[in-house]
C-alpha cells in the first residue's frame, strides 16, 4: 500500500471503528495512532521502536483484514444506506431503500 489518498483514510477510519476490535491488540494500536491521533509512520515507528517499514505493513494489513470484513458482513455499507434512508421522503421511497439493505445481508 503506498501513500492513503483522504476518501480511503476516511474510508479506513471508519471500518477500523466498526472492525477494530478484531484485530490484534498491536495492531488497533498501530491503527489507533496512524488514524485516530493522525501520527506519520516515523513517528510510530519511534514510539513502538519497530522500523518504519513494520509500520506501514501492519497498517497494509490491517486494511485488508478490514476490508475483508466488511465484504463478509457489510456493516458500513448497511449504516451508509440507513444514512441516506433518513433523508428520504415518501414512504415508498423509505420501503425501496429497506428492500435495499436487505438485499444485502
Amino acid at each position: 500500500m503506498a501513500k492513503i489518498e483522504l476518501n480511503d483514510f476516511i474510508r479506513y477510519g471508519e471500518l477500523f471503528e466498526i472492525y477494530g476490535k478484531l484485530l490484534s491488540d498491536e495492531r488497533q494500536n498501530i491503527m489507533t495512532m496512524y488514524f485516530a491521533f493522525n501520527m506519520t509512520l516515523a513517528e510510530i515507528s519511534d514510539e513502538k521502536k519497530i522500523s518504519r517499514q513494520a509500520v506501514l505493513d501492519s497498517i497494509t494489513k490491517s486494511c485488508e483484514k478490514l476490508e475483508e470484513y466488511e465484504k463478509v458482513l457489510n456493516i458500513l455499507k448497511i449504516k451508509n444506506k440507513l444514512k441516506e434512508m433518513k433523508n428520504t421522503k415518501t414512504l415508498e421511497e423509505t420501503k425501496r431503500k429497506v428492500d435495499e439493505i436487505l438485499g444485502d445481508m
